[in-house]
């Protein structure tokens, strides 16, 4: 690229005689402009910025000095040549300070002016490859700077997997591996995430399918989401998966009380599980280990969330929970009770009814969470028995291997994704009553109880009904008369409201004189896009285009 030339001089002869006779693309340069005066040269340097300033050194409004000093500070990379007298040469000295490449004595010639300006030129030259070199450099370190920071994530989540799996040697200070990453850290807090996967793999079992499930980036997009949140809170995090389920690894480069610990993680919890879950990972519960002071005692810290984790299987409902005081570990199991108890369920499903169903579940289950002792594979291996034994009935009774909707792995499954004995009984309830139901068994005998309540929702659909007080009205507990109506009906509570509404709205509909809305207000729906929704998912059509076709042709009850 050309270097730019301004050439300043009074002297219109000296001035074009410069501008004229010098070769100028032996130098590679181009003249761009040129001045009479001081206050002219102003304007054009500030104009064209030149790489190379040619001026004499007394001029009328500035002087080539002047000229110099502005140079210096407006285009510091470029070099200026001074024209000068002998009896100029007091002003050598400043003109030293000022950077100023050359001086040029009068008379000009050609031959010292070229010199001067190839020298200029040179050092112009040598100057932007340095420059270039040094920005090269700067991008190269940025580049790599980058990269460090894009690894540490990854290198560190490796570590911490590694130190949970037993891969770390003991000569290596898994702390002075966070040190390197830029900061100190003086506390570990283990949060475990346990996932509910809503979607199975095709053709894989239980952990295939939740193996596939990852690949797919939805454990990806729960971490980013963690780092996220972490970052606005100020914090460093780790996040890997781990066994089929996340964790994140909080690290804190400063002390804090437990209290303090216990808020911000709380809030950072909150944050993390109130967001929409993505892909087919949903968050069923996430468990916090105590504080640890070396990263060494990761294992430990997981090992506390996994007692946080079976404890809240067998009981505790909250989705986020902290170590408290664990229970202790139970007495040995009694393994000739259990091998009965899965005896006598095998006998009980052949002439059991739906009326005992829910009662006798809870009483089997419970038997089975006791002879766990707090061990979550345990339990899931016996409620896989269980599941495979009202499948074994089913096939005794029908030949038929595939008659269920369900494949065999596809329970397990289903099994190995329980997230609480709570969900178990509901699941064996109504795994149970589907197997009765193609049996034939007791198809719409309904206990007593049933009926009644199924009654009382059709006579009180129009009023806001809820689980806990209709289970007040009849005396029992909410969680018990949840399991009972599935039991026995196959479907859950709001279903059944929504059931008990939706065939009220249809026999409203059927009168001209009242519109599609004030029907919805009628059964209950204070809001219509609500009602829509609802009717339209039961009845394959929107409550206007039922009561349009039934317009048309009136059916009569």
């Amino acid at each position: 690229m050309k270097k730019r030339v301004i050439v300043i001089d009074d002297k219109p002869m000296i001035r074009q005689s410069i501008v004229q006779t010098i070769d100028w693309a032996k130098w590679e340069c181009e003249v761009v402009a040129q001045a009479e005066d001081g206050l002219e040269g102003m304007e054009m340097i500030r104009s064209f910025r030149p790489d190379v300033l040619i001026t004499d050194i007394k001029m009328p409004g500035h002087s080539g000095l002047d000229l110099a000093e502005h140079m210096q500070s407006a285009c510091p990379s470029s070099k200026t040549i001074l024209i000068t007298g002998y009896q100029d040469f007091e002003y050598a000295q400043r003109a030293v300070r000022l950077g100023v490449a050359d001086f040029i004595l009068k008379p000009i010639r050609n031959e010292e002016l070229e010199q001067a300006i190839g020298a200029a030129v040179k050092e112009l030259d040598e100057q932007r490859s340095q420059e270039q070199s040094g920005e090269a450099m700067k991008q190269a370190y940025s580049q790599l700077t980058e990269r460090h920071l894009r690894t540490v994530p990854s290198v560190r989540a490796k570590l911490c997997a590694d130190l949970l799996s037993g891969n770390v040697p003991e000569d290596i200070d898994p702390d002075d591996r966070m040190r390197e990453g830029g900061r100190a850290f003086v506390g570990y807090v283990a949060i475990h995430v346990s996932l509910r996967h809503t979607k199975k793999a095709p053709d894989a079992g239980p952990r295939g399918a939740t193996g596939n499930i990852r690949s797919s980036g939805a454990i990806r997009v729960l971490i980013d989401r963690a780092l996220r949140i972490g970052a606005k809170m100020g914090w460093e995090l780790i996040g890997f998966p781990y066994q089929q389920q996340l964790i994140l690894v909080v690290m804190s480069p400063k002390s804090l009380s437990t209290y303090e610990w216990r808020a911000r993680i709380m809030s950072f919890c909150e944050e993390f599980t109130a967001a929409a879950p993505d892909g087919n990972e949903e968050i069923r519960r996430m468990a916090v280990s105590s504080t640890y002071k070396s990263l060494r005692q990761l294992k430990l810290a997981y090992e506390e969330t996994e007692r946080l984790h079976n404890t809240a299987f067998f009981g505790q409902e909250a989705p986020v929970v902290f170590p408290q005081s664990l229970p202790a570990a139970p007495a040995a199991r009694d393994k000739l009770s259990i091998m009965r108890d899965l005896e006598q369920f095998n006998q009980w499903l052949e002439r059991t009814n739906n009326q005992d169903l829910v009662g006798y579940l809870e009483q089997f289950l419970s038997q089975i969470a006791k002879y766990s002792g707090g061990n979550i594979l345990v339990a899931k291996g016996l409620l896989s028995e269980v599941c495979l034994a009202a499948a074994r009935h089913y096939f005794r009774v029908t030949g038929d291997e595939f008659g269920l909707d369900k494949s065999i792995d596809e329970v397990l499954y289903d099994i190995y994704r329980l997230g609480s004995m709570r969900e178990a009984s509901n699941y064996l309830a109504a795994f149970i009553q589907e197997i009765k139901r193609k049996l034939g068994v007791d198809d719409k005998g309904y206990s007593l109880m049933v009926k009644q309540v199924i009654d009382y929702l059709n006579a009180n659909f129009a009023e806001s009904i809820s689980l806990t007080g209709v289970a007040e009205h009849f005396g029992l507990s909410p969680s018990y008369l949840s399991r009972l109506l599935r039991a026995e009906t196959g479907i859950n509570f709001v279903d059944l409201v929504s059931k008990a509404r939706i065939e009220a709205a249809k026999r409203l509909l059927r009168n001209p004189r009242l519109k599609v809305n004030e029907v919805g207000e009628r059964v209950g729906y204070k809001e219509y896009a609500y009602f829509y929704q609802v009717f339209k998912k039961i009845e394959g059509m929107s409550p206007k285009e039922f009561k349009n076709r039934n317009y048309k042709n009136p059916l009569h009850d």
